[in-house]
């Protein structure tokens, strides 16, 4: 005897058809590139920007006494002052480069110390060649050099002052806003020493600067110096410029 309950409600079993689909199929390149390697790959890139980008900077710049321009052109570099730079408001290509072959007495270098900044016989390169002063100071061709009547310019780099070092060029001049009238520093020129006494600290917009300009009177024969750098440290708005003159001998 035929048994239709048997035939209409045996328990069926449905087996589904996987070959169209990605996600069952035993080999999805896709769905594993997206669900495994993307997520695995997103962290260690995050890590790896990191450590290039910040951390390795970090150490380089608190420790570093010269920083190479990869170094200086990340991230943090260029958010703190240590990407690539130059004064180009005080180009002058007639004045850049001058000879100084006529003057076997001018010296390639001489030294400049702040001690309040922590400053010690710092090079200061007398006719530089560009206006990027990374490896000395540079003291602009045509400005009076030290001792001599007249002004003279000397310019350096800041970047913030939490990366201040004192024998980093790209540093140097991080906290050179701090000095204040009456503050001393000396500069060794020809084994001679001049002591220098800071007069007024001024802030000019980079247009503003003349490194060639007095800033006292020819007619009072006085040897002044002016030091320039970036403010605010870490920053190229502004120029710092601080106005000395030499202590004369009691």
């Amino acid at each position: 005897m035929f048994d239709l309950g048997k035939k209409y409600f045996e328990p069926k079993r449905y087996v589904k058809d996987g070959s169209f689909d990605p996600i069952y199929t035993s080999v999805s390149k896709s769905f594993f590139v997206t669900s495994r390697v993307v997520p695995t790959l997103l962290p260690v890139l995050g890590v790896l920007v990191f450590a290039t980008q910040i951390l390795i900077p970090l150490v380089v710049f608190k420790t570093s006494e010269k920083i190479s321009r990869p170094v200086s052109s990340t991230m943090l570099g260029l958010a703190t002052g240590f990407g690539d730079f130059k004064f180009d408001e005080l180009r002058d290509e007639r004045i850049l480069g001058a000879s100084t072959s006529q003057d076997a007495n001018v010296p390639r270098y001489y030294t400049l110390t702040i001690p309040k900044l922590g400053i010690y016989d710092a090079a200061v390169e007398t006719f530089p060649e560009n206006l990027d002063p990374v490896d000395a100071l540079g003291h602009y061709p045509g400005s009076a050099l030290p001792g001599s009547i007249g002004t003279g310019f000397i310019y350096g780099h800041s970047v913030l002052p939490w990366f201040y070092n004192p024998k980093n060029y790209k540093t140097i001049f991080s906290t050179l806003d701090t000095l204040a009238p009456g503050d001393e520093f000396t500069i060794t020129y020809n084994n001679s020493k001049y002591t220098y006494a800071v007069e007024a600290l001024r802030v000019l917009k980079p247009n503003e600067v003349n490194p060639l300009a007095e800033i006292k009177p020819r007619y009072l024969n006085e040897s002044t110096i002016v030091l320039m750098t970036c403010v605010p440290p870490g920053t190229r708005i502004n120029r710092l410029l601080v106005d000395a003159v030499l202590k004369k001998d009691k």
